[in-house]
C-alpha cells in the first residue's frame, strides 16, 4: 500500500500476486501491456470475485505523447434468456458476452507490433496457470464478500461448490483452493491464443454451457464479440488534458463533472473544506442524473455525445449548480465492483486496465466445464422498454467502467482509476483535484478523505457518506447547505479501491495502490 518510486518500470494492482506477476513481465523485457495481461490473468485466479475471463475490460494506453483507449465490452445475445427476462443474478443475468479476452487479444497485438514485445501467451499466462493448478489462498477480500453473499452462494450450486468446503461451510481467508477447470482453460488459451475463447475449443465449451444455463447466448454471439481501438474523449482542465473512455461507459459524465469545475477556482478553496466538497458533490450529482437518463450504446442508438464536452455546455452545467444549497438526491444507486490496475515500463509507456464481472461474483454462474465465472453486466440494461438503455439484440448495456489519465502541458502524466459503480466518477474527482488543483503527490491524493453519494452495497440510504477524517465543522457546514450526511470510517472501502501512477519530466515514475485495500505497487 506504500508508494514506490523508480526510473524504470512500476506497477500497481489490487492483489500482491498479480502485481508480482506483472513485474516479472517487465523484468523479462516485456511492455506495460504485457504486465497488465499477466496481472489480469493472475487476478482471474486469485481475485475471482471481482474479475475474470468472463468479464469486460477497458484499456487506456499511452506512449507519453498520445492516449488511446481499447474497448472490450460484450453485447447482448440475439434472444433473451429462457423466461424472457433479465435478472440481477443467476442464469438470466449471464446474458451478455464477455469482451475482456477480445481486448487482451488486441492489446497483445499492439504490444508486439507497436512496442516490440517478444513475450508469448505461454509466458504471459504462466503464473495464472500455476496458481489455478497448484492452488492459491483465499484473499481477505474474497472471504469478506463471501460472507456478504451467503444467500446468493446458497442459491447457486456452482458458486456454492466454489466458495464452500465439503461440509458446506464458507471458505475462510487463507484457505487453499485449486481450480483445475480454469487451469485447463488457461492452458488451452496459452497454446491456442485467447481468441479460442470465442471461436475455438473453449468457445464451443462455453456455448454448450450457455445452452445448459438457458441464458440466451450462443456460439455465434461469442464469435460476434469485438474489441476495438478508439480515440479517447477529452477536456482541457487547468494546464493539461484529461482523458476518459467514450460511451457506452460513464466516462463522459466524469469529464462533464470535472469540466464544470473549470468555472470555479477549486484550488483557491480550502482543501477538504465545505466549499471543496460541495462543488464536487453537486457537480457529480448533476451529471449522474443526466447519465441515468441518456447513457446508452451509441452503436445501437443515436447518441451525440462529443458536443457535451464543449465549453458552452460546461458553462450551462455550472450555471445550474447552486454554490450554497444542495440539490435533492433521490436516484437509485448503481453499486458495482471491478479492478483497476496500471503499469509503466522502462521506456515510459503506460497501460491501464479496468476489468469487471459487474457485481461481485458476477452472475454467480460458472459456464460448463471451463471454470469461467460469467459476468452479470446484462443487469445494467434498463428494464423500461422505452428507455434508451433498454435491452435489444446485440446491444451493449450502459457501462460504469471508466479509467482516467491526465497529460499536463509541463510533461507530468497521471493515470488513475477505481472500482465502485456510481462511486467511480466521485473518487476520480477527488483524485483529479488533489493531483491537479492542489498538486498533491499520489500518496496524499490516495489518502485524501472521500465521499460517496448514494447507496453502498450494504445499505439502502441515498445520503452523502463522508469519511470520518473530514473535519466535524465541515460536515456541519455541508448539512447546513442541505446535504443529508452520514459519517463512515476513515479510509473506508465504500469509497472505492483506487490506484495511481505518476510520471514526471525528469523520468521519475511513482505508483501506489489504495490504502483502503490489500493491493500493492512494485517497481523495478
Amino acid at each position: 500500500m506504500s508508494k514506490v518510486v523508480s526510473q524504470r518500470g512500476v506497477i500497481c494492482s489490487p492483489h500482491p500476486q498479480a502485481s508480482a506477476a506483472g513485474l516479472a513481465m517487465l523484468d523479462q523485457g516485456g511492455t506495460a501491456i504485457d504486465a497488465m495481461l499477466a496481472a489480469s490473468a493472475t487476478l482471474a485466479v486469485v481475485y475471482p470475485h471481482m474479475t475474470g475471463l468472463g468479464g469486460d475490460a477497458l484499456w487506456m494506453i499511452s506512449d507519453g505523447q498520445r492516449v488511446e483507449t481499447l474497448v472490450g465490452i460484450g453485447q447482448a445475445g440475439k434472444r433473451l434468456p429462457d423466461g424472457g427476462k433479465i435478472h440481477l443474478r443467476g442464469p438470466a443475468s449471464a446474458a451478455t458476452t464477455a469482451g475482456a479476452l477480445r481486448s487482451w487479444s488486441l492489446a497483445k497485438q499492439l504490444s508486439s507490433e507497436r512496442w516490440g514485445s517478444l513475450l508469448t501467451w505461454e509466458t504471459l499466462l504462466a503464473k495464472a496457470i500455476e496458481y489455478a493448478e497448484d492452488g492459491m489462498q483465499i484473499s481477505a477480500s474474497q472471504a469478506f464478500w463471501q460472507q456478504q453473499r451467503k444467500s446468493l452462494i446458497a442459491e447457486l450450486p456452482g458458486l456454492r461448490s466454489f466458495c464452500c468446503d465439503e461440509e458446506g461451510r464458507l471458505l475462510s481467508e487463507g484457505s487453499w483452493v485449486r481450480q483445475p477447470r480454469l487451469a485447463k482453460t488457461l492452458k488451452r488459451l496459452a497454446v491456442a491464443g485467447v481468441d479460442d475463447f470465442y471461436q475455438g475449443e473453449i468457445g464451443r465449451s462455453l456455448a454448450k454451457g450457455f445452452a445448459e444455463l438457458g441464458c440466451g447466448l450462443t456460439e455465434q454471439d461469442l464469435i460476434a464479440t469485438k474489441a476495438y481501438l478508439q480515440d479517447p474523449i477529452a477536456i482541457r482542465y487547468r494546464k493539461g488534458t484529461l482523458y476518459n473512455v467514450a460511451p457506452p461507459t460513464q466516462g463522459l459524465y466524469t469529464l462533464r463533472a470535472l469540466n464544470m469545475l473549470n468555472h470555479v477556482d477549486i484550488g483557491g478553496c480550502e482543501n477538504f473544506g465545505s466549499d471543496y466538497y460541495h462543488y464536487l458533490v453537486e457537480a457529480v450529482k448533476a451529471m449522474l442524473l443526466v447519465r441515468n437518463k441518456e447513457l446508452c450504446d451509441p452503436c445501437s442508438t443515436h447518441f451525440e455525445y462529443r458536443s457535451q464536452l464543449q465549453s458552452e455546455q460546461s458553462a450551462r452545467d455550472f450555471a445550474s449548480l447552486d454554490p450554497v444549497s444542495a440539490h435533492p438526491w433521490r436516484e437509485i444507486g448503481q453499486p458495482a465492483d471491478t479492478v483497476w490496475m496500471a503499469a509503466t515500463d522502462d521506456k515510459g509507456r503506460t497501460a491501464c486496465l479496468i476489468q469487471s464481472l459487474f457485481h461481485d461474483f458476477g452472475s454467480g454462474c460458472f459456464i460448463g466445464d471451463t471454470g469461467v465465472l460469467w459476468l452479470n453486466r446484462a443487469a445494467g440494461f434498463n428494464t423500461d422498454p422505452g428507455h434508451v438503455n433498454c435491452w435489444a439484440p446485440a446491444k451493449r448495456p450502459a457501462h460504469t467502467l471508466n479509467p482516467s489519465s491526465y497529460l499536463a502541458d509541463n510533461g507530468e502524466q497521471f493515470f488513475f482509476g477505481t472500482q465502485g459503480g456510481d462511486g467511480q466518477p466521485q473518487t476520480q474527482m477527488v483524485l483529479a483535484t488533489q493531483l491537479i488543483d492542489y498538486q498533491q503527490p499520489i500518496d496524499r491524493a490516495l489518502f485524501a478523505p472521500r465521499f460517496l453519494l448514494g447507496r453502498s452495497f450494504f445499505d439502502s440510504t441515498d445520503n452523502l457518506k463522508l469519511e470520518s477524517n473530514i473535519a466535524k465543522e465541515v460536515i456541519e457546514e455541508l448539512e447546513d447547505r442541505g446535504h443529508e450526511t452520514e459519517v463512515i470510517s476513515e479510509l473506508s472501502p465504500y469509497t472505492g479501491l483506487a490506484g495511481a501512477i505518476a510520471i514526471y519530466p525528469d523520468g521519475v515514475r511513482e505508483a501506489m495502490y489504495d490504502p483502503r485495500g490489500q493491493g500493492i505497487s512494485l517497481a523495478q
